[in-house]
């Protein structure tokens, strides 16, 4: 395990009359509120967890309270050699193989009560992860942990000649220039928000063996498929054109979805960036 340790610790902040009118415990009641804000993103847990909790940052930013980002990298990630990923069952049974494939993970991470919490509604939406517990549910054999300001959103990669989606530098950039003005966050929000409608909609076929569903899982329970699909209007090794003339209906639908829950998104990332 590799650890780049950094000195940012959290103390809760006094908040404001309308707070202190809802609980006295003011760490418990930060995590219901970003439970609250951030239903039903954080159910899709195949991806964009850079996205949720880029939100979650700002929203308790909003609120004074000092955090970090803790993320966690697979070796796919940071070892030329190494395919490894971080895989844990999928709880919804929507991936095609019954598991989540992470090359990483990121969450809140701060400090209450002399104990380092993270807060991860991917993983845990009942209640505050101790560090320890948190990697515990990695289930990683080896990792790589970064502490990073808040106000990271992602991380650059280099080229690599194994690696499709380039190898991890170990340096991460601000939201801010093009990710910003391409609504990267909203996009992303947008999507988890757009598969758990699908989720719930098509529930029958992703819960039982129907004609539709091994299509339909390999359509939302990877999710470079979906966005490749609703958000970049795309094709893929998967996504093929003869894919999605086979179910151009429900990719126009769940295309129309997508457009309200980004309309949606764009306007509630603007008014707390």
């Amino acid at each position: 395990m590799i650890v780049l340790p950094k000195k940012y610790r959290m103390v809760l902040t006094q908040v404001n009359y309308r707070t202190s009118q809802i609980t006295d415990n003011y760490f418990d009641y930060y995590f219901e509120e970003l439970k609250y804000f951030l239903a039903p993103l954080f159910d899709y847990k195949q991806g964009n967890c850079h996205n949720v909790t880029h939100y979650a940052s700002l929203f308790l930013k909003s609120y004074g309270v000092h955090h970090d980002k803790i993320w966690i990298y697979a070796p796919t990630l940071y070892l030329e050699d190494s395919k490894l990923t971080i895989q844990l069952p999928d709880p919804n049974n929507i991936s095609p193989n019954g598991l989540l494939t992470w090359g990483y993970h990121v969450a809140i991470f701060l400090q209450y009560a002399g104990e380092e919490c993270v807060f991860d509604l991917f993983l845990d939406s009942e209640k505050p992860l101790s560090m320890a517990k948190w990697l515990e549910k990695m289930q990683a054999r080896k990792f790589r942990v970064d502490i990073e300001n808040p106000d990271n959103y992602l991380f650059f990669t280099q080229p690599s000649e194994t690696k499709k989606n380039g190898f991890f530098t170990g340096q991460y950039f601000k939201y801010e220039g093009l990710c910003r003005e391409q609504n990267w966050l909203a996009k992303g929000l947008a999507i988890n928000e757009t598969a758990i409608n699908f989720y719930k909609n098509e529930y029958f076929h992703l819960k039982y063996k129907t004609p539709l569903s091994t299509d339909y899982k390999l359509f939302v329970g990877r999710i470079n498929n979906l966005e490749c699909v609703l958000r970049d209007n795309k094709i893929n090794k998967k996504m093929t054109e003869e894919f999605q003339q086979k179910h151009a209906n429900m990719i126009a639908m769940y295309r129309l979805v997508y457009a309200r829950n980004l309309e949606k998104w764009i306007e509630k990332a603007q008014a707390i960036l």
